[in-house]
């Protein structure tokens, strides 16, 4: 299989719905279905990681977003303190 860093989401997520119909046809030997069985759940386990790493990723631009609009009520109540009354 290529490195985890090359690989997307979606394609690892083909991968494990490959090895999840070649199991469900029943008619493999049990060592390649044993190998299927534990492939499949290396997937899960990177996928999880991905999804783990993509929330967290989430999390932080909520978190930024959530800072800037603070951010800018200062700045809009500074703004209103000071009056309408400004001069160009």
């Amino acid at each position: 299989m290529p490195s985890e860093a090359s690989e997307s989401f979606e394609a690892l997520y083909a991968q494990l719905e490959e090895h999840a119909r070649r199991l469900e046809q029943g008619n493999l030997p049990l060592e390649e279905s044993l190998k299927l069985y534990e492939e499949g759940a290396a997937l899960v386990d990177r996928l999880r990681a991905l999804l783990e790493g993509a929330e967290l990723k989430l999390q932080h631009i909520q978190q930024r977003l959530e800072a800037d609009e603070g951010r800018l009520m200062e700045i809009e109540e500074d703004y209103e303190a000071d009056g309408d009354d400004v001069e160009f």
